[in-house]
């Protein structure tokens, strides 16, 4: 069934990145590939999951009311996971006028072949083993459950189907094998229905090993190396009227907690982020050789930012992952050009930047593990990424959190189950789940996103649309390619499904929470300047040049001191300007103490001059020469009279400035002219492009181009490959120049295809009509 504008713009809403299809036929092939589909099922429900598997169970199609009856809904469910399922691309509904209305129409898969190797853990039909059963194992199967075998093969299949349909005739036979041969059939019946031989090693199985045993009796069939229990007799032991369940979300245990709208923790959270931008910008933060953070350079950021550890590895990871620092060369972190455009921003736009940032981080910047294993626990250096299952686990959290209402709080400890049944990544990261749970909760404490356990009012307007959670995390295949099915016990859960929908966020529901930009400040008589509110971008440049930032929340305060007023004046700004800066954005007169402050500093400030040689010293008073030369302070400056009002020192023109001053001297910096050097901090830059497109992806209008893309390339051929290898980003080998070239990063112009070349180390932009092959690897 051809997609229909509504219907496309509803997947790519939450599959935007199909959105560079070329075409709506290319869009369907790339829907119609399982291993594209299989991370978007990941990212659904436990319903979902079950809906899918019983679709697969079915044959792949069916008619809603055939799917009604394979499953218990006492919910009601089943037609809203249809519709999340379509609306993600996984089947395709025909609600025709022969439907029936809502409870008709036929559900088919777009994978005839299935998302997974076991659905619901039961292993194949009869009918459906072929040749692997032979006629004498049909003979078995009947005896042993009370037939008289009879007839040619397809005879045999039915007389089994006919015998296994009586359940409590299965389980009477199954209750009488022996105890170890018994304990594994339950556990193929419950859990995997294949048991490979191998383990046993190579050569016949001993027939006194339970699976032999079992074979033997006609309840588990070998194939090859494999062994395989039937479909009938799993669904015979489970019992009688066993369906798989829609049940929901669990309910989470949830409690009172104060209402917050999360402004002041966000206010703070742009501050530290500001902060750390501004330090790698001016210091920049060490890389080890093998790359990221270590651990004596990120408590060197933790002192500077004076933040726990932690809670500094957090904005590591966010404010690069905002690309508001980078790696230069892979040897240290410096800020970014991106940093001026996002300190322009409103707060609101500043803060919706950091979070779409973490809400897209795979890993868990306060638990940096993989989690999947015990060897997998040795945290990983930041700000890097590594594929981890913490981002969709920290998704399935927020999702949780949504379903309660507000002023309602949950505890990491309490939201396992509720988060389980909301993502597979519980079960693929056993190691360290819980602390993933943990984890999402203190982040988004740290951010504004939730506080006391509940989504802030920020947090639900950053969440209302649903987009940010919809970051695919890695996926998890078995050696096949398939999912695997962990039975049906997991599923036996409860609650109600939200459906995630990846729509832009509407800025103006994050903007309007944050105060507006305030231009003025009270000046205070005890050196404080009070901003109440958000300063704005050139208020608080002014601040942060003059004074020191003591706390930002709905009202920031900075103290102005004789350091803070000398290291504006070191860096070229006179009283005057200072004093004019001051009148600009003060709501009132500038207070007597401060203008005080500020005209004693600027005379004090340069009556000692530093000049080269490898250092002179000049003062415009002979007794502060003599001062200087006899301080033991300033013994390593190794200072020598040379003249009344100039002496000589041993060491670099910078470390004798910073000796002065830890001296408690006003000194300045000369130039070879003898003019004064201003000491503006050298804030570097590294080049990094913006997103193309900030205000967020428009899924009706890549709808609109789709329809009116190229015509459909001819199946299997060359174009159709480089296509699906632009969209998907896949590897793609392409015969070019009698040789083949092993490529990826397609990017197509007029008339070429660009890639980086792996087996040429190098940027091939080829014609495209001189391709002459090309296929995916």
């Amino acid at each position: 069934m051809a997609l229909l504008p509504p219907a496309l713009t509803q997947i790519l809403r939450n599959r935007p990145e199909l959105a560079g299809a070329p075409s709506v036929d290319m869009l369907e092939r790339l829907l119609d590939r399982p291993e594209l589909a299989i991370p978007v099922l990941l990212d659904l429900d436990a319903d979902c999951h079950v809906v899918s598997q019983a679709i697969q169970a079915a044959g792949g199609a069916t008619t809603r009311e055939a799917l009604a009856g394979l499953l218990h809904d006492p919910l009601d469910r089943l037609g809203e996971v249809l519709e999340t399922m379509a609306g993600h691309g996984l089947i395709t509904l025909d609600s025709g006028p022969d439907s029936g209305g809502s409870d008709g129409g036929i559900v088919r898969s777009r994978h005839p072949a299935g998302l997974w190797q076991h659905p619901f853990g039961l292993g194949r039909p009869l009918r459906e083993f072929g040749k692997a059963v032979t006629a004498e194992t049909l003979k078995t199967i009947v005896r042993t459950f009370g037939g008289q075998p009879a007839g040619r093969k397809a005879d045999l299949v039915r007389q089994a189907e006919d015998l296994l349909a009586d359940g409590a005739a299965v389980r009477a036979r199954a209750a009488g094998l022996p105890a170890q041969a018994r304990a594994l059939l339950e556990s193929m019946a419950a859990g995997s229905p294949v048991l490979a031989g191998t383990q046993f090693g190579y050569g016949p199985v001993p027939r006194t090993q339970p699976v032999q045993r079992l074979a033997d009796a006609g309840f588990v069939i070998r194939d090859g190396w494999e062994y395989e229990l039937p479909r009938e007799i799993a669904l015979a032991l489970r019992g009688d009227g066993w369906k798989p369940a829609l049940t929901g979300q669990p309910e989470v245990p949830a409690g009172p907690v104060p209402e917050s709208d999360g402004v002041d923790v966000a206010l703070a959270a742009i501050e530290r982020a500001r902060a750390l931008a501004e330090l790698a910008a001016t210091e920049s933060v060490a890389e080890l050789k093998s790359g990221g953070v270590g651990v004596r350079e990120v408590r060197r950021v933790a002192k500077a930012l004076g933040l726990p550890e932690r809670e500094a590895v957090l904005w590591l990871d966010v404010v690069f992952e905002a690309d508001l620092i980078g790696s230069e060369q892979g040897e240290r972190l410096i800020a970014t050009t991106l940093l001026d455009d996002w300190l322009e921003r409103p707060a609101g736009r500043r803060w919706r930047a950091l979070a779409e940032s973490w809400l897209g981080l795979p890993q868990a910047p306060t638990y940096r593990v993989v989690g999947c294993c015990e060897e997998h626990m040795t945290p990983l250096p930041p700000p890097y990424e590594f594929a981890c299952e913490a981002g969709r686990i920290r998704r399935a959290v927020l999702q949780t959190l949504r379903t309660l209402p507000p002023g309602m709080g949950a505890e990491a400890d309490k939201m396992g189950e509720a988060v389980a049944w909301r993502t597979r990544a519980m079960a693929e990261a056993p190691e360290a789940a819980g602390e993933f749970v943990a984890a999402a909760l203190r982040e988004a404490e740290w951010l504004g996103v939730v506080a006391g356990g509940a989504l802030t009012t920020l947090g639900r307007a950053l969440l209302g649309s649903g987009g940010a959670l919809m970051t695919p995390g890695p996926t998890s295949l078995d050696s096949g390619g398939a999912l695997t099915t962990l039975g049906p016990a997991p599923l036996d859960s409860g609650g109600a499904l939200t459906t995630p929908g990846p729509a832009p966020l509407d800025a103006g529901d994050v903007d309007a929470l944050f105060p507006a930009p305030v231009t003025t400040v009270t000046l205070q008589n005890d050196l404080t300047a009070v901003v109440t509110g958000v300063p704005s971008p050139e208020l608080a440049a002014f601040l942060d040049l003059a004074a020191d930032l003591e706390s930002r929340d709905r009202a920031s305060v900075w103290r102005f001191s004789e350091a803070s007023v000398r290291r504006a004046l070191d860096q070229g700004t006179d009283a005057e300007t200072l004093l004019s800066g001051l009148e600009r954005f003060s709501a009132k007169a500038i207070p007597q103490p401060l203008s005080y402050l500020v005209t004693d500093t600027a005379r004090r400030h340069g009556t000692v001059k530093v000049a080269t040689a490898p250092s002179v010293v000049i003062a415009d008073d002979p007794a502060v020469i003599t001062e200087l030369c006899a301080a033991k302070a300033l013994r390593k400056a190794g200072l020598r009279r040379i003249a009344p009002t100039v002496a000589l020192g041993t060491l670099s023109p910078g470390e004798t400035l910073r000796l002065l001053r830890q001296a408690g001297h006003t000194p300045v910096g000369v130039a070879a002219d003898g003019t004064i050097q201003a000491e503006r901090p050298q804030r570097r830059r590294l080049p990094v492009e913006p997103s193309p497109d900030e205000a967020g992806f428009d899924a009706e209008a890549a709808a609109r181009v789709m329809f009116g893309g190229p015509a459909r390339p001819a199946p299997g051929s060359a174009e159709q490959a480089l296509q699906d290898a632009a969209v998907t980003g896949e590897p793609i080998v392409i015969v070019w120049r009698r040789g083949e070239h092993y490529m990826d990063g397609l990017e197509f112009g007029p008339g070429t295809v660009t890639g980086y070349c792996h087996d040429c180390d190098d940027i091939h932009r080829i014609e495209r009509a001189k391709i002459k092959k090309a296929y995916p690897l």
